[in-house]
């Protein structure tokens, strides 16, 4: 079976998925524009980075329990569970009477959106062979982009006319459409995973990840670090590591990391997340502090990578199945190692419209390797490990980018916390900015050697190729994976 027809029954499935992914995606920007309005109408100002980092630490940790589950359990189940938590925790949040309950509930709230992703894709890759899906993958990563501009604006829409509680409220019909419409979906199950879910592993994950994001200044209003929390959680990520290399029933599959393939695949995912959310975290500063641009200008140039991103992922699945994925990945760490470089050089440019070009460069760079990679990796195992690999990729990249905007505004501080008058402070960011541009740089010069490695690799060892349609191990399996 080369190709899965576009009967009414996949018609729903993939409605079902794509509103899945927008209202998951759009609601961790959405919230940006509306932060200050909620803090002034509830209370507790000093709170309010928590609204955003309660809903990223519980996102973060929660997707590879996410994962392991939907192996064991089945996909639609699982994805069923994730939606209800996310669109119930998001009516409470539209409900909360102050600060700290809009805290709580953004917590749960962030655990739902955990399941969202990964399991959007890992039924993707049950459902469609490899031609089909790595078209559709990069459709479905082009709107993860798309979400990102349209979240802010809808946003501020919402804060300006219906009132801030309805950017929560918005995801009760989309989820109830999308719920019903997956609900239809008639799983089939090749195969089943064995055991279940090791609670330590679990626990000791989600405490170490939080200790770590907590430690390095989440939710803190300026950024501070906490050493001792940060080397507690290191102690605890380094006894999760111990325990899931002998748990007979790892939640992540740290043992395929020597795959020559998907070890490679995981590295550029922290590389490229890290880069991903540094220019996202620190060009707005860049333009409006060092360039004196507005909020407007800082806006724009920071939203082309969710131009370039779209378009270079939409375009990629088509590219993949003619040229194969090494090429793709290549191109697209280069296109990293250009828009840094170009961030880098930006006093030599002119100013914001050169910082909004490296922007459309590094998201045409990640939306140029990102779905590939998913989409090999989850060719690469068999059914009963693709939900915890592809969760283990989306975890790889979120991470990187949530611990790496972590460190480099510890290295900002470290410029700004020199200068002694306003006028030197001024300067002091500015050198601290270009020292994260530096940063970011060296981290796009190792993902382009590890782009490099993964074609020489390709040459080398044909096993590892993707040839079209003879490596896809379920496509047989298939057929009425969707239903009639």
């Amino acid at each position: 079976m080369d190709r899965v027809r576009w009967t009414p029954a996949v018609v729903r499935l993939m409605a079902a998925l794509m509103l899945s992914m927008f209202v998951a995606a759009m609601d961790s920007t959405v919230v940006g524009t509306a932060l200050p309005t909620i803090a002034r109408e509830l209370g507790q100002f000093s709170l309010y980075p928590w609204v955003f980092s309660a809903y990223l630490i519980t996102a973060t940790t929660s997707v590879p329990l996410w994962g392991r589950l939907a192996d064991l359990k089945g996909r639609k189940p699982v994805l069923l569970v994730g939606l209800a938590i996310f669109v119930i925790a998001s009516v409470l949040c539209a409900a909360s009477p102050g600060m700290g309950w809009l805290i709580a509930f953004r917590t749960l709230q962030g655990i739902g959106a955990g399941c969202v992703q990964p399991l959007v894709f890992t039924i993707l890759s049950d459902v469609f062979p490899l031609a089909q899906r790595a078209r559709l993958t990069g459709f479905f990563s082009a709107m993860w982009a798309i979400a990102a501009i349209v979240g802010p604006a809808l946003g501020a829409l919402f804060v300006a006319t219906a009132g801030w509680r309805w950017i929560f409220l918005i995801n009760l019909p989309v989820g109830v459409v999308a719920t019903a419409l997956i609900a239809g979906y008639r799983e089939q199950r090749p195969a089943t995973a064995t055991g279940g879910l090791d609670a330590r592993s679990a626990l000791l994950l989600t405490a170490g990840i939080a200790l770590l994001l907590w430690g390095l200044g989440a939710g803190s209003s300026d950024a501070t670090p906490n050493w001792v929390l940060v080397a507690l959680a290191v102690a605890v990520i380094a006894a999760f590591g111990l325990v899931e290399a002998r748990s007979p029933r790892p939640i992540l599959p740290l043992d395929l990391l020597r795959h020559p393939v998907i070890g490679p695949a995981v590295l550029l995912a922290i590389l490229g997340g890290t880069i991903m959310f540094g220019v996202t975290a620190y060009l707005p500063l860049h333009v409006q502090r060092v360039y004196g641009g507005s909020v407007y200008a800082a806006g724009v140039a920071v939203g082309a990578m969710s131009i370039g991103w779209p378009l270079a992922s939409s375009s990629a699945g088509w590219v993949m199945v003619r040229v194969g994925y090494q090429r793709l990945v290549l191109g697209g760490s280069a296109l990293l190692l250009l828009g840094t470089a170009m961030l880098v050089l930006g006093p030599l440019g002119p100013g914001t419209a050169w910082d909004g070009a490296a922007s459309l460069v590094v998201g045409a760079g990640m939306g140029l390797f990102s779905a590939p990679l998913l989409i090999v990796v989850q060719n690469l195992v068999p059914w009963e490990r693709r939900g915890a690999v592809t969760a283990m990729n989306q975890f790889a990249r979120t991470i990187g980018g949530a611990v790496g905007v972590s460190l480099l505004g510890v290295l900002v501080q470290l410029y700004v916390r020199k200068a002694a008058d306003p006028l030197a402070a001024g300067a002091a960011l500015a050198a601290g900015l270009h020292a994260v541009f530096v940063v970011l740089l060296l981290l796009a010069v190792i993902s382009f050697g590890t782009g490099l490695a993964i074609l020489l690799q390709g040459y080398a060892s044909r096993r590892h190729v993707v040839v079209l349609p003879t490596q896809d191990r379920d496509a047989d399996s298939r057929a009425g994976a969707a239903g009639p």
